[in-house]
Order: structure tokens, then C-alpha cells, then sequence
């Protein structure tokens, strides 16, 4: 009799224990394949693999948007302290989500689905700063509204959501915008814009540092780049930044820029993302310049290693590849029926390699003249150079949709920064378009060639393969 009552009593203690467990995400697999959880949706936030059906409490501290993974298919799930919600993948590719907030993650899936479409066409057409923020305004002001508006299950967003989507929106229109602004060079050797190629006027000073302490949407990756890219458009812009000569002192001045602004919260994000990108723009002074100063920050021990400890930071050399030869598995290149590519394929020929991504403008203006110059080799000449151009896009479909617009042919292929070993992070790529020639052994001649609107780039590569 005493063990029956033990047992009785250890049963209610276990369920007692489980009902005061804070769960807000079930995820049923119904023995479908894994799936990965994107917790942050941010730059540099974890996924988390899931094999079987799943129970968890997803920290919403810092961000309430994230997703779910399966093959190239997102399902974004919009996730509180107090909601719960279910998500079933379910025969035939089907996927369900009940609970709270189930409809508001359903709309925020479709809303995405349409809204990259269609930003992507606004980057596309190469407008003034001023005519693309227009166009960008009312894309959010007039058709996503629209599209809000007109759902069938807007009627049932409450009041939470409804703020919870203006504010995304704000920040998908800061972001873009950022974005584009900060594609305003001329210069491939250009890091960063100089001042006066950006109409800073489209962006708001009060409203940055506003909205940088706007915790909610911290670990958000469209807040993040909008934070990053406007940081450096204002710092460009405060320094008057308008000379490439001048890049090692500018930088020195937007770190303490960037430590003087940003939240404690937001410094190792920025920091990391300007590594990750920049790193190897930097000269040795320069890097020793911000590791003093990050030694010097209320940034964690293990933050700092982390920063410190990459392998684009310790690179010492300024911008100078770790590699000078292109071996075979050196990085990720896929041609545009999906098939993995190397560029020791062209051994024997001399290679003009372009890179360049499908939303940059600067890019694109350059295809008329790369057709030009590649016009005025011979027959004969053409056997021995070849052009290649690879892609950094992330969106397959957009990658190709754009060399049909643009009627792009040659060798096309496509690196996405996302993938292991990327042709952007092997060649340390912090702007585009970015050009290199490579001989025909495989030898990396130069690193940040001219671009095929500078008239003496044919006589140059007319003497390479001579």
C-alpha cells in the first residue's frame, strides 16, 4: 500500500513539474525528415536541428519572429512569453499551425512569400536614391497594406500583431533602404560609400538611435542590417568621407563612433557583421587599432575571443588573399543547372572573373561594357581568356530570372554567401562589383582588377595572354 501512495504521490509531483514548464512551441514531424528552427532569424543566430516531435520554450527576449526549415521552404511563426503554438508537417508537403497566433504566422509566411518577390523587382530597375525610396514607400504604404487589409484572417489579428506588424514593416522600408544607399559606389576598391555619393536625407538621425534601443526586434535580421548599413552611412557622412586613401583613418573614426551610439546590446552584433565583411579591408594598424579598443569595452571575455579569433581577422596581410593559387576545393561554385563547378575547369586560360549579385546596381551598369570589351577579342584571342561570372546571390530564382532580364550569357555561376566555403568569403569580398584575373595556372594576379568600363583594362589583358 505504501509504494501505491509513493508512486501516486511521485506521479502528481512529475505532472505538477510539467504543467509549471514553460512551453510555447510544439513542433510534430509525423515522421517527416529533419527540420531546422531559426531562433533570431538574425545574422549570426543558431538553427536548431529537429529529428522528432519536439516541446520547447523559445527565448522571445530579444525577437518574437522566427522559422521553421524544411528543404528551401520557410514557415515563419510568430512566438510570445504566454502563447502556445503547434506545428504539424503533414503528408503530401502540407504544413498546419494551431494555437495562439496561428493565423498571424500564417499571414506573416504569405506576406514574406510576396513581399521578396517584389522588393527584388525595385532593386532591379536601377532608379535614383529618391525614386527608389518612392517606389519602396509605396510598395509598403499602398500594395502590402493593401494586402493587410484585405486578408481573410486580418480580422482576427489583435492589437499585439497589428503593432507587432507596422513595426515590421518600418523596419523592412529602413532596411531596403540602407540597403540600397549603401550600394552607392563607385568605385570597386570602395569599402564604403564616400558621403557625398549617398542622399543621407533619407534616413533620420533621431529615428536611428531611437530605434536602436528597440529590443524587441535586437536579434531580428532586418533590423540588425538596417542598424549596421545606417551607422556606416552617418559615420561616412559625419567624417565626409571622400577619399579611398583615407579608409584605415575613417575606420578608426567609426569605431568610436560605433562604441559612442550603439547599445551595449547591439556592439558585438555590429562588430561581427563589420568583420565578417570589411576584416579584410583593413590594414595591420588598423586591426590592432579596434582590438585595443575592444579589450577596452563591458563586452563578455568570450565575445571578444570570438571576435578576435576570426579567421578574417587574423589575416595580416592588407587585402591580401591567404591563397594565391585557385585549387580545386578552395570554394563553393555551382553552375545554373545545379551542378557543383570549379574554376580549375578553365586551367590553361586566362580568366576576367566577375562578382556580383542580382540587387546590385553598380553591377548591372557594367554588363554593357563587359559585353563591349569582350567584343573587341579575336577568335583567336577568346581561346585563350575566358569570362566568368559568379553570382553572390542567395535566391536561386532570382539569380537566374536576372540573367534572362538581363540577357546575361558566357559562364554563369553562383556562390551563395550562405553556403560553406563561399566565393565572397574565400576571396574576401567586401563590396561588389568586385573583379579579379586569374592566370592560367591558376595564379591570382590581381585581387581588385579594373572594371570593364575602364578603357585601358583590354590592352592589360590583351599583354596577359600575349
Amino acid at each position: 500500500m505504501f509504494r501505491m501512495y509513493l508512486l501516486l504521490l511521485l506521479l502528481f509531483v512529475y505532472e505538477l513539474c510539467v504543467s509549471q514548464e514553460k512551453i510555447n512551441l510544439k513542433i510534430n514531424l509525423n515522421n517527416s525528415d529533419i527540420v531546422s528552427l531559426y531562433s533570431g532569424v538574425g545574422m549570426f543566430s543558431d538553427s536548431i536541428s529537429i529529428y522528432n516531435d519536439t516541446v520547447m520554450y523559445v527565448d522571445i527576449s530579444k525577437n518574437n519572429l522566427f522559422y521553421l526549415k524544411k528543404d528551401q521552404k520557410k514557415y515563419y511563426l510568430f512566438i510570445t512569453s504566454d502563447s502556445m503554438l503547434e506545428c504539424s508537417f503533414l503528408q503530401n508537403d502540407e504544413f498546419s499551425i494551431s494555437g495562439d497566433y496561428a493565423n498571424f504566422s500564417y499571414f506573416i509566411t504569405e506576406f514574406y512569400q510576396l513581399y521578396k518577390m517584389r522588393i527584388h523587382e525595385l532593386f532591379l530597375l536601377n532608379t535614383s536614391s529618391d525614386e527608389f525610396e518612392i517606389k519602396l514607400y509605396t510598395l509598403l504604404n499602398d500594395e502590402i497594406f493593401q494586402f493587410y487589409q484585405n486578408h481573410k484572417s486580418s480580422s482576427t489579428f489583435n492589437l499585439r500583431s497589428q503593432d507587432y506588424f507596422n513595426d515590421l514593416l518600418k523596419y523592412e522600408y529602413l532596411n531596403n533602404l540602407s540597403i540600397y544607399l549603401m550600394n552607392q559606389t563607385e568605385d570597386s576598391l570602395q569599402a564604403v560609400p564616400f558621403y557625398r555619393d549617398v542622399n543621407i536625407n533619407l534616413l533620420k538621425w533621431n529615428d536611428l538611435t531611437n530605434n536602436m534601443h528597440d529590443v524587441n526586434f535586437h536579434e531580428l535580421d532586418i533590423f540588425q542590417n538596417y542598424i549596421f548599413n545606417s551607422l556606416i552611412l552617418f559615420a561616412s557622412y559625419n567624417y565626409k568621407y571622400h577619399n579611398s586613401d583615407k579608409f584605415q583613418l575613417f575606420n578608426n573614426y567609426l569605431f568610436s563612433f560605433a562604441f559612442e551610439h550603439l547599445p551595449q546590446e547591439m556592439l558585438f552584433f555590429f562588430f561581427k557583421n563589420y568583420i565578417n565583411n570589411f576584416s579584410n579591408s583593413l590594414n595591420k594598424k588598423t586591426k590592432t587599432y579596434l582590438k585595443n579598443l575592444l579589450n577596452k569595452t563591458e563586452l563578455s571575455k568570450l565575445e571578444i575571443s570570438n571576435l578576435l579569433d576570426s579567421d578574417n581577422f587574423k589575416n595580416e596581410e592588407d587585402i591580401h588573399l591567404d591563397n594565391s593559387k585557385i585549387i580545386e576545393s578552395d570554394f563553393y561554385l555551382e553552375d545554373i543547372n545545379g551542378d557543383k563547378v570549379s574554376l580549375t575547369d578553365f586551367q590553361g586560360k586566362l580568366l576576367y572573373v566577375d562578382i556580383w549579385a542580382s540587387w546590385c546596381g553598380p553591377c548591372r551598369k557594367q554588363f554593357p561594357y563587359a559585353k563591349k570589351l569582350k567584343d573587341k577579342f579575336s577568335k583567336r584571342q577568346l581561346k585563350k581568356i575566358k569570362f566568368i561570372y559568379i553570382s553572390i546571390d542567395t535566391d536561386y530564382a532570382k539569380w537566374k530570372e536576372s540573367l534572362e532580364k538581363l540577357n546575361l550569357d558566357g559562364y554563369q555561376f553562383i556562390s551563395p554567401p550562405d553556403k560553406l566555403q563561399s566565393a565572397s568569403s574565400y576571396f574576401g569580398v567586401s563590396s561588389i562589383p568586385r573583379y579579379l584575373i586569374i592566370d592560367k595556372s591558376g595564379n591570382i594576379l590581381s585581387e581588385n582588377a579594373k572594371r570593364p568600363s575602364d578603357v585601358t583594362l583590354f590592352d592589360d589583358l590583351l599583354d596577359l595572354i600575349k
